[in-house]
């Protein structure tokens, strides 16, 4: 049988490894998501569109969040809350303090297509830029609304030079948005009054005006959204942050997203309205077991969400080990980088990138277009898949050998960033494979093995 014929992807319908005695170890089916969340409604089917199955192989993107919180250095929004446990500050309390900053955000040395060429080198495939955070700051020049650079930049638009340097480096374009608006007149912000202590406990409304006060603010988002979806071209991905006012239980997200779709029919869209979307985002502590469906992982990469100028990065060997676990399980990993007020990365951003780029240069191939693997029922590391190539990540320091379970023998297995053969043990469909203890570094080493994969239908 030739080389073609042998070959599968994984995540497809119908192949198998072939076993030892005539058995066969299905993986394309064992192994693949689920088309959509069980808690989806009837009418939703993830996207089915050819041009967006790169989402669930994407790997890595480029998480931003820019604005005028980035001039004093603090989380995006939740800063003005008052007592909010997780970046409240009290100097920026009430919300007329932290609209204050707005004034002073210009910023100048503003260049995107520096950004995208390291985020490329750095193996990122895919990047999201917050358009609009709760804040309600646009940083492009909407014509709804009266925060954004149309009242303080005099119409300066800073969307369109990030899209087209994405373009350019080939990163596929992703927009924050978010619907809540702290800005917009009126709206019932879960913690009222901007104080946490006051949480939830909102007055009592009238129905009627209630639903006309909310009619009259979707009209406003929707028109916000039609514009980043109409003036800059293709873009590849909507990530939404919450969408809801209180006392109105139809949200209008079928509408929205039906929407959505007839301008953009490849666009990926985050489950972030209504809980409804192509794929889910757990934030920060990663899932503790498979998710279902698409998904991904997002987190800061020094600190907080916003410009954190203060905030050291975390190591590239723990950048390697949560991105291999989550491609693993199939999903993907969001890292998060908050540029500063004058438009330049923070330290540290560009030499971080630098070696998560010398790591690329010979094991991308294991965790960028890859798909998931069977850890950890079938083995003591995580592994992720391409055609008959599994990948097995030695990441854990106390791990010197790997055991997979329920395999043939391999073909052949080498040490990805030597290209070194490595010699293996297998004994009743177990593999056991170690790396010298001279060729471990503090990072993910990758061994790549090769197993011969035949069509089921091929299988006796």
């Amino acid at each position: 049988m030739h080389s073609a014929q042998r070959r599968a992807r994984l995540g497809g319908t119908g192949w198998a490894l072939r076993l030892a005695g005539g058995m066969c170890l299905a993986i394309g089916g064992a192994l693949a998501l689920s088309q959509a969340a069980a808690a989806s409604p009837p009418w939703f089917t993830r996207t089915q569109h050819s041009e967006a199955q790169w989402f669930p192989r994407a790997g890595m993107g480029l998480f931003m969040h820019w604005g005028i919180h980035s001039v004093a250095g603090i989380q995006p929004s939740w800063a003005m809350i008052k007592d909010y446990p997780h970046g409240y500050d009290p100097r920026y309390h009430p919300l007329e303090r932290y609209y204050t900053l707005a004034d002073q955000f210009n910023p100048g040395q503003y260049d995107p297509d520096k950004w995208m060429a390291a985020a490329k080198r750095a193996g990122f495939t895919y990047a999201v830029l917050t358009a609009k955070h709760h804040d309600g700051y646009c940083l492009w020049p909407t014509q709804f609304g009266v925060r954004g650079t149309l009242q303080y930049m005099g119409g300066r638009d800073l969307l369109g030079p990030y899209v087209e340097a994405c373009r350019k480096h080939g990163l596929k374009v992703g927009l924050y948005f978010s619907p809540r608006d702290w800005s917009y007149p009126g709206y019932p912000v879960g913690d009222v009054q901007f104080d946490y202590n006051k949480r939830g406990k909102h007055p009592a409304v009238d129905p009627v005006a209630n639903q006309r006060a909310f009619d009259e603010f979707y009209e406003f988002t929707i028109g916000q959204l039609g514009e980043l979806l109409t003036r800059y071209g293709r873009i590849d991905l909507l990530w939404f942050d919450g969408m809801g006012w209180h006392g109105v239980d139809d949200i209008r997200t079928r509408q929205t997203i039906e929407w959505i779709r007839k301008l953009q029919p490849w666009i990926v869209i985050n489950n972030r309205w209504g809980g409804v979307g192509d794929y889910g985002t757990p934030e920060w502590r990663g899932p503790q077991k498979r998710p279902e469906g698409w998904w991904e992982h997002c987190i800061s990469w020094n600190g907080h969400w916003g410009y954190n100028p203060r905030g050291a990065f975390r190591s590239t060997a723990w950048v390697l080990s949560t991105l291999c676990q989550n491609r693993a399980w199939g999903g993907n990993f969001l890292l998060n980088c908050g540029p500063a007020p004058d438009g330049t990365m923070p330290a540290g951003f560009y030499g971080c990138c630098d070696e998560l780029a010398q790591w690329m240069s010979h094991s991308r191939e294991s965790v960028i277009g890859a798909g998931p693997g069977p850890w950890p029922e079938g083995a003591n590391v995580p592994i992720t898949t391409r055609d008959d190539v599994w990948y097995l990540h030695f990441v854990d320091q106390q791990v010197n050998q790997a055991r997979v379970t329920g395999v043939p023998k391999p073909v052949s297995a080498k040490l990805l960033r030597t290209a070194q053969a490595l010699s293996f043990e297998h004994a009743e469909g177990t593999l056991i494979i170690g790396i010298p203890p001279g060729l471990r570094t503090d990072r993910d080493d990758v061994v790549s093995v090769c197993f011969d994969l035949v069509p089921v239908e091929a299988a006796p």
